[in-house]
């Protein structure tokens, strides 16, 4: 049994004591709370490290922490402590390449978790997508607040880039993105365009300009379209009725305007319980030496091209 600490309220970690009652391989000992200024060592960032470090041997770090300091996480992955993200963490490409170095020094484990990719809705999609052509995403959000685009984009994109980056399973080879300000001074809408090294192209219009309740993906390849509904947790495949038809791009995620020799079919989006498959692939990553699902080499390609939107938009932009 491995000592977990949690890294986080008392309400995250009342939910991550019940979460590991459900997997076998730890037992949780305490929890952390850094946004807690009681529970801060004066004595400085090392010093709470090393604190902290000796309660456990693995760290499950709540994704709503504010003030738990980059230097602290490295110091824990230095100091031989395997590490769980509750979702992607708003890290520069910088301090991901940081903890890259410092995670093959030591050998440990960093798992992300609790991201879009991993859950039902998206891995039930990826088993029949195959060679996707064209991606795009729509998502209705709230504008982001001037100097906070970057955070904007974590909080609202991350998790889409990443998702839409490896189904394209290329490298992006070019990118043009562009706010607008339809409404007031806020951006709107935000259009990024991404162009893949395999010649495939994604699309992402992001805002409150989109339709209350937007937030879906949809997916073309050679002869089949597949919408991923989020919102209603849903998946339509499309597929034509002769092999050699050509899909339209006009579908709508609520009303598509397809073709009628076009085939409908809904399907069945297979349940299973996120959480217990991302303790239980933890438990085993560590114990047989196995890469996570999700890791930090996914983090660094998302943040790379996220990074490269900003700039583009920013040099322009300057007031966002």
């Amino acid at each position: 049994m491995r000592k977990a600490v949690i890294i986080g309220s008392k309400r995250k970690a009342e939910i991550f004591e019940h979460l590991l009652t459900t997997v076998e391989g730890f037992e949780l000992v305490g929890f952390v709370d850094p946004d807690d200024s009681d529970n801060y060592s004066m004595l400085g960032e090392m010093m709470f490290a090393l604190e902290i470090a000796a309660l456990g041997d693995v760290f499950f770090i709540d994704r709503h922490v504010k003030h738990l300091p980059f230097d602290v996480v490295c110091h824990l992955v230095k100091l031989g402590k395997h590490l769980f993200f509750d979702g992607y963490r708003h890290f520069n490409a910088g301090e991901i390449e940081q903890l890259l170095k410092f995670r093959r020094e030591s050998g440990v484990v960093i798992q992300i978790g609790n991201v879009l990719h991993n859950k039902p809705l998206f891995t039930s999609a990826l088993q029949l997508v195959k060679k996707p052509r064209y991606i795009k995403l729509e998502k209705h959000c709230h504008p982001p607040v001037s100097g906070e685009f970057a955070q904007w984009i974590h909080a609202n994109l991350f998790q889409e880039i990443d998702l839409i980056q490896r189904t394209m399973s290329s490298r992006v080879r070019s990118i043009s993105a562009r706010p607008m300000f339809l409404f007031g001074q806020q951006t709107d809408l935000l259009n990024i365009h991404l162009e893949f090294d395999n010649d495939a192209i994604a699309q992402i219009s992001a805002g409150r300009a989109m339709e209350p309740g937007t937030y879906g993906l949809k997916i073309f390849q050679q002869d089949r379209l597949f919408l991923l509904n989020f919102s209603h947790h849903e998946l339509v495949e499309y597929r034509t009725a002769t092999q050699t038809d050509q899909l339209s791009l006009s579908a709508d995620f609520d009303h598509p305007e397809l073709p009628p020799e076009l085939i409908k079919i809904e399907r069945q989006v297979m349940p299973f319980d996120t959480w217990k498959m991302e303790l239980r692939n933890f438990n085993e990553n560590i114990t047989q030496g196995l890469s996570p699902l999700t890791n930090l080499e996914h983090a660094l390609e998302v943040c790379n091209t996220c990074e490269w939107a900003i700039e583009k938009i920013q040099r322009k932009y300057q007031d966002l």
